[in-house]
Parts: C-alpha cells; structure tokens; sequence
C-alpha cells in the first residue's frame, strides 16, 4: 500500500469518525429531550403517609368558650379564600422525663439560685415547694418545670425597653440553667401593667407602666409556629417589674418547658382547610377567643403546632381561624387517625 492510498485511508476514517459523532451526539441529545419531556408528562408521584405513631390521641385543646348564639361567618382572608397547606404533615414524638434520684437535688439547686431555702416542704412526692417569706417557688421533680411567685411591688424605677428586657429575661433564665436553645427565638410578647395599689393592672400606656407580663414562644419547627391554650399566653412567662436584670424585680414566673424530638416523627394526612371550616361553621372545634356578636369575619387562617399546659406523647398540628375577637382551634389531623 503506497503513502497516498495511506493518507485517503487515515482521511476517510476521520471523517466517517467525525459523521458517526455528530450522529452519536444529535441521537443522545434528542433522547434526553424525548426522556425529559416523557417524565414531565408523567404524573407527579404522590407521597404517601407513614402514620408509624398508629392513631393519635386527640390534641388537649382548652374548653370552648360559650358564643353569643349562633355564629355567622364570612370569609375575609387576602385572597378572599382559605389557604392551601399541603396534603401531609410531620407529627413529632415528645419524650417524656421521669423523676430520678437526682430529681430532688436539682430542685434544691434550682431553689438557691432563687436565693431560698433549700429545704424542701414535699406537695406530692413529684412536686416539691421552696419557701423563703413570702417567696415561693413549686417544682415539678419530673419535667423540671416550675412556677415562682413573690409580692415584688414597683421601686419607681423607669421600666426598660422591650429589646432590654428580652435581653434580661433570656440571661436571667440562662443563669437558672433552664434556657434550652428552643426558647433562643425573638418571639416575646409583652403586656403592660400598673400597680394600683392592690396589684397589677392593664396599663393605658408605656409612660403609666410601672411593669410587664413577658411571654417567650419557643421557636418556630419547619416554619410552622407553636400555639398554646391561650392564644396570647406562652407556658414560659414572667411577671416582671422595672428591669428583667434582679431576681426581686420578678413577681413571678411561670416555666413549662417540654422537649420535642425533631429526629423521631411520623408524617400524616391533613385534614382540608375546607373540611376544618366547616367543622366551625357546625360548632366544632375549640373556641379560644369568643366574638362579642353572632357575625365573625375571618382574616387569618395558618397552621400551628399545639402544646398543652399538661406533657402529651406528641406535637400535632391545629388550624387557627383567626379574626376580630375571634379564634377558634381544629385538628389539623385527618379524624380517621384521631382517637374517638
């Protein structure tokens, strides 16, 4: 084979390898569009639920408040229609604490750092109370949550500003060894009081203050907030005078803490908006806040995570209708995986 017949040979492979190429990359090129367009087409696979808590117990929602009759609704959301929320949510498993041997001795701590006397005046044998004249301080052993009370009264003192106090309040819980990071949200509450002699009162305004009922939400959990009995009320919340700064700046606290195990949890069919609603509209469901007439209009309908003032195995979600001196609670969980 000659040079020439060489070079016509090397030149025809080239190009035949060159042809076949562009062939390989059109054909690839348009299977991958073909493949794409196919899998859009196809229907979205639907998520099923896992439910592996079995059937849940009914969420401890407060007693209705008694309405004034027979309530007509309208509907005044943004949209002028209910939300959407999805077709599944997580259900999170909430352990719950027992009382050990140590139990007792973290109650007397927690009584020195109140500055009491740590000698314990037994109520039950999980509850144990702390007394130092009229400074009282009542442990549950178990949970570890508490409740401390005193007759602090103002010193005259102007009343710091709410970023102060949120700052105060979380140190003075810190300090007590009881801030968990759940409770580190800037979502405080505040409600401004007077004294009129007697005890506190509502005050007109910042200036009449003389003290402020706190209230510290735990943080939202998968952006879904965490409601309570009382709408306005959170299970952690302090009476305080003046300044968050001084233990005898406290005329009481009210700490309910419960942990929640966001690793273990079981997903479960939501309830519509539209069958919640109508649940309302029947006379279901948990009135919170009761209307001053038989006409309801309802602004705000969202989903929240509902925990009790007394320990439940699980954090469930509600729906909250909100309105004008309105708000109710339903479960948000489908009624076929509610206990009866």
């Amino acid at each position: 084979m000659t040079l020439t017949q060489t070079a016509t040979f090397a030149r025809r492979g080239i190009l035949s390898f060159i042809i076949l190429s562009v062939i390989g990359i059109i054909s690839y090129t348009g299977y991958r569009i073909w493949h794409t367009n196919y899998l859009a087409s196809l229907p979205p696979v639907e998520e099923k639920p896992d439910t592996k808590f079995g059937i849940l117990p009914q969420p401890e929602l407060p007693q209705s408040k008694t309405p004034p009759g027979k309530l007509n609704y309208s509907l005044d959301t943004a949209t002028g229609s209910l939300p959407e929320f999805g077709k599944l949510v997580k259900v999170y498993f909430m352990p719950k604490a027992s009382t050990t041997f140590l139990a007792a001795e973290k109650g007397k701590s927690l009584a020195e750092k109140f500055r009491l006397n740590p000698e314990p005046q037994p109520v039950t044998p999980t509850r144990h109370r702390f007394q130092t004249d009229n400074r009282i301080l009542t442990v549950e052993l178990d949970s570890g949550n508490f409740v401390y009370q005193s007759d602090a009264i103002p010193s005259g003192q102007t009343l710091d500003d709410e970023n102060r106090l949120t700052s105060d309040f979380k140190n003075f819980l810190s300090q007590l060894g009881v801030l968990e990071n759940e409770l580190s949200s800037d979502r405080v509450k505040y409600n401004l009081l007077r004294y009129d002699g007697s005890g506190f009162i509502p005050s007109p305004g910042r200036n009449e203050a003389q003290a402020v009922s706190a209230h510290l939400w735990p943080k939202d959990i998968d952006k879904i907030p965490i409601a309570f009995s009382d709408i306005n009320k959170s299970l952690v919340r302090a009476e305080i005078i003046d300044s968050a700064r001084k233990l005898e700046n406290y005329r009481s606290i009210n700490f309910t803490f419960w942990p929640v195990d966001t690793s273990t949890f079981a997903t479960y069919p939501l309830k519509s908006p539209d069958i919640a609603f109508e649940e309302i509209k029947s006379g279901m469901g948990s009135l919170i806040i009761a209307p001053t007439s038989s006409d309801v209009s309802i602004t705000s309908v969202y989903l929240a995570y509902f925990e009790a003032e007394t320990y439940t195995p699980y954090l469930q979600p509600v729906y909250i209708f909100e309105g004008p001196n309105f708000t109710t609670y339903v479960p948000a969980i489908k009624d076929e995986f509610l206990s009866k």
